[in-house]
């Protein structure tokens, strides 16, 4: 398989729903495979070979059409391009996933494949590959950073590389915003660890607490008074804290 072929998931039109790019009009390209597994995942494609991925026919009109996995560059960025059209409505491209620095050959080869189209690059991203982010860090515009804490994700923190890998962010000059998701068990101390890494880096950075959407019976978010008592630590620590929880999934948009 060619270097730049990649199993998709899906591509659309949609509104974004976190961050502070919350309301704006996008085109996901949801790349496959994912080297972490949340807890709260809501994409179990990401966690299996997918033998076919869907594609809109139109922006918007969910009339999806299937095609066999993996997909060369060229044809992503034909179908990129139609989506995409002459008015001008998306925001940027959200590279999305899954993990999509796992695919950081393809987002390089795709950008000046589109270097006709005003598409700025968005990744939302796991936050932990750093070869392959300094390998794509060229072409990436924008970024939404997770930063996994234990009582939300299931697993043990990476704060050191977490601490790298904004580093990278901040000094390539890509506009970037940090996510952390909390849950019912999240701990202050936790959140505290996970905000240091903000603190050092680019304490200015916009910081999101996104309280965990429930999936398939998994994942519980912090009762109303609990998020307030998150929000209130955060606060003390970054001067540019936000909450948003997940509002595509209370829009249904995918």
């Amino acid at each position: 398989m060619n270097t730049t072929d990649s199993e998709i998931i899906e591509i659309f039109s949609a509104i974004q729903g976190e961050g502070p790019i919350i309301g704006c009009r996008q085109l996901f390209l949801r790349f496959g495979q994912c080297d972490v597994k949340c807890a709260y995942c809501d994409t179990p494609l990401c966690h299996a070979p997918v033998s076919h991925g869907t594609v809109e026919q139109t922006a918007g009109a969910r009339d999806f059409e299937r095609f066999p996995n993996p997909v060369p560059v060229e044809q992503l960025a034909e179908w990129i391009k139609r989506l995409v059209g002459v008015e001008g409505i998306h925001h940027s491209l959200s590279l999305t996933g899954g993990e999509p620095l796992i695919h950081a050959s393809t987002i390089l080869a795709l950008k000046p494949l589109l270097a006709d189209l005003d598409l700025p690059f968005y990744l939302e991203t796991d936050g932990h590959l750093i070869p392959q982010l300094k390998q794509v860090q060229s072409v990436i515009d924008s970024a939404g950073m997770d930063i996994k804490i234990p009582s939300s994700a299931g697993f043990p923190p990476r704060f050191d590389i977490n601490r790298t890998f904004l580093e990278i962010l901040i000094d390539a000059q890509i506009d970037v915003f940090v996510k952390i998701v909390v849950s019912e068990q999240t701990r202050d101390e936790e959140l505290l660890a996970a905000l240091q890494v903000v603190q050092d880096v680019a304490p200015a950075t916009h910081t999101i607490l996104q309280p965990v959407t429930p999936f398939g019976g998994r994942g519980q978010p912090p009762t109303p008074s609990r998020l307030l008592e998150l929000d209130h630590v955060a606060r003390l620590t970054l001067p540019h804290v936000f909450v948003i929880p997940q509002t595509h999934k209370m829009l249904n948009q995918l």
